[in-house]
């Protein structure tokens, strides 16, 4: 068995984290370090929950500007995704990708598709 853990000790960790956690607040609220990009599909509630993410990281004025939608054949949703955020954010259409952006070539393709816009086939 260990030996118990004196309080100063405690109070000293607790203090330690408390000056990161300081510090990581600090930076994600700093635009220039930190900005978070939604990404969400164009349904219903991906939409919902995007919406309430974008809430959240306001309240916590965390930067948020850019959007993400990964095309699905749901006009009426990626509409209302224009209609709510075009004003205050960029949004990037994206397809529905059939495996997952793992390894440096994968993550290069995706990131063309980011900043190269995506037109979606005649017919969806």
């Amino acid at each position: 068995m260990g030996a118990p853990t004196n309080q100063e000790d405690l109070f000293a960790k607790l203090e330690s984290m408390r000056e990161v956690i300081t510090e990581v607040n600090t930076q994600f609220k700093d635009p220039e370090k930190t900005t978070f990009v939604c990404v969400c599909i164009s349904e219903f509630l991906s939409l919902y929950e995007t919406e309430r993410l974008v809430q959240e990281l306001t309240a916590y004025e965390i930067d948020t500007h850019n959007i993400v939608v990964r095309y699905k054949m749901q006009q009426k949703y990626l509409a209302e995704a224009h209609e709510l955020y075009d004003d205050f954010f960029h949004i990037v259409q994206l397809p529905l990708l059939t495996e997952e952006v793992r390894g440096p070539e994968k993550l290069k393709e995706f990131s063309r598709m980011l900043v190269e816009p995506y037109v979606p086939p005649d017919g969806q």
